[in-house]
């Protein structure tokens, strides 16, 4: 077993009609004034988009909103979004939404900390070692950015997908009921399943060969995925499959496990050059292509 260090600073709060205390836990941390980060307007049609903004009101937590990320989050909005928070001085950044947001409002969170463009860290140029805070409300289990320490932008100039690690990318607090994602359908579900899955493979076939522990850790969440994601796909508001869904995308993430482990996410890499290169891609579904090729090959 290799050297390592485990941290995971994020406070979860997992359960049903978590996402309604919003405004309270913003408001115990002391902030006042947040930028709200979402997609295209599913929380809008779902009513949690009024759920969010009705808590924040109660709690007297001020806000500005910025929608309209897309999957496979673009430069162009994470900039965006760092220019509004810089200008309205917000104290933190909240995402709701997949990990597309999430990710968007990383970006946007170390951009405007660091008063720089947030291609900069994509770009290795340099790394930030401080970022705005981040709470999220996740609507979709698959990429684990609720709690993980990566960050994945899009260049629409040159189509580059690329990211970048850093602790200050792990959100101070998510969100998690598994209700929320009762509406996701059964392609994107199945897309989040693939991903929860490779995070945790391409971390199990590792370059140091066994370590016990932490590979029996990956291979329970592996098979609670295959089955509880079988549940899930058969019906969609099965309450404990979607929970065991949304745990696992958490847990395959945010480093547990590849504690002790030398690990390359190669599929992931090549993943990114197809999603970034041809947007209509889902990363899911893209790694579902790749990943037998590449075990085939290896």
């Amino acid at each position: 077993m290799n050297n390592f260090t485990f941290h995971t600073p994020t406070k979860v709060f997992f359960g049903k009609g978590t996402e309604k205390q919003v405004g309270e836990i913003i408001k115990s941390y002391g902030f006042s004034k947040v930028l709200f980060h979402y997609g295209s307007g599913s929380i809008k049609r779902t009513g949690l988009y009024d759920t969010v903004t009705a808590s924040l009101r109660e709690a007297e937590i001020s806000f500005v909103e910025l929608g309209g990320v897309e999957a496979n989050p673009k430069l162009s909005l994470a900039r965006k979004a760092a220019e509004l928070a810089r200008n309205e001085k917000a104290d933190m950044i909240l995402a709701v939404g997949g990990g597309s947001v999430l990710d968007s409002a990383k970006a946007a969170a170390a951009a405007a900390y660091n008063n720089c463009d947030p291609w900069e860290f994509s770009s290795k140029k340099r790394a930030p070692e401080k970022a705005l805070p981040v709470g999220t409300i996740l609507t979709l289990a698959a990429s684990g950015s609720e709690m993980s320490d990566s960050c994945v932008l899009t260049n629409e100039e040159g189509w580059l997908k690329r990211g970048f690690n850093a602790p200050c990318n792990r959100p101070l607090f998510s969100i998690l009921n598994p209700e929320l994602t009762y509406t996701v359908s059964k392609y994107q579900t199945g897309c989040g399943i693939v991903d929860i899955m490779m995070h945790t493979l391409e971390r199990y076939f590792s370059l140091n060969g066994d370590n016990p522990l932490t590979d029996a850790l990956a291979e329970g969440l592996l098979r609670t995925v295959v089955e509880q994601g079988k549940r899930a796909i058969r019906d969609p508001k099965d309450y404990e499959a979607r929970a065991a869904l949304m745990w696992a995308g958490s847990l395959s993430h945010n480093g547990l496990t590849g504690c002790g482990k030398t690990f390359l996410m190669r599929c992931h890499q090549l993943e990114h050059e197809l999603s970034g290169a041809y947007d209509r891609v889902a990363h899911g579904a893209g790694l579902a292509v790749i990943f037998p090729a590449w075990a085939k090959y290896i």
